[in-house]
């Protein structure tokens, strides 16, 4: 198989995928030396790292850098938190996961928060013709990029259930579009979930929070994917 159908059987499997997400090379090898099959990065901590405030303030070739040397470094599968795309306009958006790509990544979370905006979404069609611009632009001999559309409407709407029903909207259209994977971070109600993963056909993904029921309860409920974000890298910072 291509590395794009390994790492897709992954959210296919009968245990759930749990993704720790990386910052740097030591982090990368410790996390493959327990044995996860494939790591994702964190962009808040490979910023926080570096002395950069989350939400693209890092240049993006210096956050580039940073995943070059994780992908050189492990053997494992590595999927890359690319944030908005690094970019305003989509075909500097496509050439920036090309880079990505090109780095040995097999995967990218791609979100649709406009960066600097305050909490706004980009608007579905603008969001679905770049999900869709970068699946049909970035393949390579591995296959299409594996595109995890990050949808950001729990953290902007105040409404839970506006923010539901906006997840499907958006979540529906995203794997129309191309989309392979859902990742709805700070979705935590079980219900919510639930009907999230009965409403859309593909891999759901969400972010571990304290607050959330045991793993196998959250596989029960229809999530295929658990990322845990920055939380690996706040433990260490704190002690």
């Amino acid at each position: 198989m291509s590395k794009y159908e390994q790492f897709k059987a992954l959210h296919a499997q009968g245990d759930m995928l749990l993704l720790p997400n990386a910052w740097d090379v030591p982090s990368a090898l410790a996390f493959q030396n327990s044995g996860f099959k494939a790591i994702g990065t964190t962009s808040w901590a490979i910023a926080a790292m570096l002395g950069y405030k989350d939400g693209e303030n890092i240049p993006f070739e210096e956050m580039l850098l940073v995943v070059k040397r994780i992908i050189a470094s492990i053997d494992i599968m590595v999927t890359v938190d690319a944030e908005a795309g690094y970019a305003q306009d989509e075909v500097s958006i496509v050439a920036n996961i090309l880079k990505i790509v090109e780095a040995g990544a097999v995967g990218i979370n791609f979100e649709d928060t406009i960066k600097g905006a305050g909490g706004v979404l980009q608007p579905i069609e603008k969001q679905v013709s770049a999900i869709r611009a970068i699946k049909n632009s970035v393949v390579t001999d591995d296959g299409p990029i594996f595109l995890n559309a990050r949808i950001d409407t729990f953290l902007v709407e105040k409404d839970q259930q506006q923010a539901c029903k906006a997840t499907i909207e958006r979540g529906r259209a995203y794997i129309e579009a191309g989309a392979d994977c859902l990742f709805v971070p700070f979705l935590t109600d079980e219900g919510m979930i639930s009907e999230i993963a009965a409403a859309c056909d593909a891999p759901i993904n969400i972010l571990a929070l304290p607050q959330m029921a045991d793993l196998r309860k959250i596989q029960s409920l229809g999530v295929n994917r658990l990322s845990l974000g920055n939380g690996v890298f706040d433990m260490v910072v704190k002690r």
